[in-house]
């Protein structure tokens, strides 16, 4: 097929050999609206396994459906000929033809370019299942440059690269003033200025002490809406960041938080792991999801049906797209190593971007006999916290309080094991009910650790409708305490 003579000018504009883009096989055609298309094609030694499609002159992407996910140009991972060079790793594949027109061959680009600030749906996580399909090659690389764009998708894809990688072989790339990757750089400095970005590279920290000018950029953690509005100013969620809920068994708290998933996914588009000790999915959580989908019980008192066939389809379609499911069979120890393995995995496999661990008291808690309660559970807050930073992620963890006296209130250093779940946490959040009858429940966000971002400490009162399963502002219960 070939190039056309728009596609080789296009490819002539940015500075790189037409020859050398046609030696990678790259062809051209006119789609149905007749535009240009440009075929970027992908191989795992000489079979073709995947085409990117770059339609010009604008910047939209597609590749085949159900197509092998790996990196462009793969075949230089595996070569044994090329095992002692560098591997540069690129953003996009032309910024990878740029490389390899410089002298640097063992050059592969990444298959989804960087996610965007807000990575709203699980596709786009999805990009590092190719990291799986090079993981043998990339375990013997010895050095990796990171090339990714200067901008803050490049910034969160080199930081998730890295550490998916490993820091200790990986090195970031900084550009001359005024260009963003290597075929600007290209365009206003030539090969000499291509050479020198590579020259400068610098590792990727990991003693844990830096000069300043050192680190590499890091970009700034976005807070998202929760989709309860009247909580905005107490509560947003920030991926990142640790979140603790308690509450005395029933006044609402996993009620609550199953609320707040639903909304985030109605609001953001997200997908969500609950990893849930207590209710069972196929029966407790899915009627819950359908009906907070539905807005109302699938069926009254007598057992007659108030939801249609065609709303419960659309209701579990809903439910398999957003919801992801952490269950142990019943020969799994769920213990804290296991349940941190199944949450990176609903991340790195599915895109979830929240996850609700309910509860923590029913995990099988295998703690060494020479480790304290304290002690353990210290290492736990820190490993769900670590889980967060690392995968950018926001998790939240259901904590039930040791036994309290009649009339007492919950508070973050009431929940059983030890003083570290008040004081560790980013977020800390307690939910109270006056009475077991009353319909209303106090909110309290007893700890925001970074208050101008995500929202100060603070008091709200809500009200749980039961037929919709949502909870709602509401003004305090009167003195009496009946909620009413």
């Amino acid at each position: 097929m070939g190039m056309s003579e728009s596609a080789v000018a296009w490819i002539d504009s940015r500075g790189i050999d037409p020859e050398l883009a046609s030696k990678f096989g790259l062809e051209s055609y006119r789609n149905d609206d007749g535009g240009e298309v440009l075929v970027f094609p992908y191989f795992v030694g000489g079979e073709q396994v995947n085409r990117k499609h770059r339609k010009l002159p604008k910047e939209r992407f597609w590749q085949d459906t159900d197509a092998t996910k790996c990196f462009w140009n793969y075949n230089v991972l595996v070569d044994p000929t090329l095992a002692d060079a560098p591997l540069i790793i690129t953003e996009g594949e032309p910024d990878a033809l740029v490389a390899i027109q410089c002298g640097f061959v063992r050059t592969m680009s990444v298959p989804d370019g960087a996610p965007a600030r807000r990575v709203e749906d699980a596709e786009a996580t999805r990009k590092y299942t190719y990291l799986d399909h090079g993981r043998g090659g990339l375990r013997d690389c010895r050095e990796i440059i990171l090339a990714v764009d200067g901008d803050e998708p490049g910034m969160s894809l080199m930081n998730d690269l890295a550490l998916r990688i490993g820091k200790a072989k990986c090195k970031w790339v900084r550009y001359p003033k005024g260009c963003k990757d290597l075929n600007d750089t290209l365009l206003k400095y030539g090969e000499r200025g291509v050479h020198e970005v590579f020259k400068r590279a610098q590792w990727c920290k990991v003693d844990g002490i830096y000069r300043m000018s050192e680190l590499p950029p890091y970009p700034d953690r976005q807070q998202y809406e929760t989709g309860f509005d009247w909580l905005r100013p107490h509560y947003r969620i920030r991926m990142g960041d640790f979140c603790v809920v308690t509450g005395r068994p029933g006044d609402g708290k996993t009620t609550w938080v199953n609320d707040l998933l639903c909304r985030v996914v109605e609001t953001h588009g997200w997908t969500v792991a609950i990893a849930s000790f207590e209710q069972h999915p196929q029966s407790d959580y899915r009627r819950a999801l359908r009906e907070w989908f539905c807005k109302r019980p699938l069926t009254d008192g007598a057992g007659r049906e108030l939801v249609s066939p065609e709303e419960v389809a659309q209701a579990d379609k809903w439910i398999d797209k957003h919801f992801i499911f952490i269950v142990p069979d019943d020969d799994d120890l769920a213990n804290l190593e296991w349940v941190l393995d199944k949450c990176a995995a609903a991340v790195i496999r599915h895109g979830c971007r929240v996850i609700s661990i309910d509860p923590w008291n029913e995990l099988d808690h295998d703690r060494p006999h020479d480790v304290s309660l304290t002690e353990y559970t210290g290492r736990a807050i820190k490993e769900f916290k670590r889980l967060a930073r690392h995968l950018d992620v926001h998790v939240i963890v259901v904590a039930h309080p040791t036994k309290l006296g009649a009339g007492e209130k919950p508070g973050l250093y009431s929940i059983s094991d030890s003083a570290h779940w008040a004081n560790k946490p980013d977020v800390g959040i307690v939910i109270w009910k006056p009475t077991a009858e009353s319909d209303r429940a106090e909110l309290r966000v007893a700890k925001s650790r970074y208050h101008t971002q995500i929202g100060k400490p603070g008091s709200v009162w809500m009200r749980y409708a039961a037929l919709t399963r949502r909870f709602d502002v509401s003004e305090e219960p009167k003195p009496d305490g009946d909620g009413k």
